[in-house]
């Protein structure tokens, strides 16, 4: 039976060395640095171990990449529940200070909530070019050059971004007044 599973397990060894590279790249529009998307692409690799005997290899590469953008989508949410322990700023008012009333805090945990929510809604690639501007502080031409994209659809990918939160948030001060 070991002979039966070897060339099966070559098989898999193949398509993952195949496959790399362009789980890489494809991961890259949906990470925030390089090292994120090889983590991520290591990360879906491995899961995908558990489905290399019950699943037919015809059926890898979609699942694959379904399980890469899982992977991509906890990360950031990983990172943003980081990052949203830190200090924010929005429409020039405090959130985050440090002596808010139990009640103030849950609102603004829920207003969090809400926000979070909201970004992982967006379309991929407005949701990206947000993020790597919003959470990572990119100019509007590092996020061009990393995406691959004009310095003009960076904009346009921000301003649908902005337009379709506010839709979904509404103006946050307006609640909190």
């Amino acid at each position: 039976m070991a002979s039966e599973q070897r060339p099966e397990a070559r098989s898999f060894d193949i398509f993952i060395r195949e496959q790399y590279r362009s789980l890489v790249q494809f991961l890259r529009r949906r990470t925030a640095t390089e090292q994120d998307a090889e983590d991520a692409a290591q990360e879906s690799m491995a899961k995908l171990l558990r489905y290399r005997e019950s699943e037919p290899a015809t059926a890898w590469k979609q699942l694959l990449y379904r399980i890469a953008v899982n992977v991509a989508h906890d990360q950031f949410r990983v990172a943003f529940t980081h990052r949203s322990k830190e200090h924010v700023t929005l429409n020039g008012q405090e959130i985050a200070a440090h002596e808010h009333s139990p009640e103030e805090r849950a609102e603004y945990e829920q207003q969090v909530a809400h926000l979070t929510q909201a970004i992982l809604e967006l379309p991929p690639k407005c949701q990206r070019v947000y993020l790597l501007k919003r959470v990572h502080g990119m100019s509007r031409a590092q996020i061009a050059d990393r995406c691959g994209i004009s310095v003009k659809m960076v904009e346009k990918h921000l301003a649908t971004a902005l337009v379709l939160l506010k839709r979904k948030v509404g103006d946050s001060s307006a609640r909190t007044s």
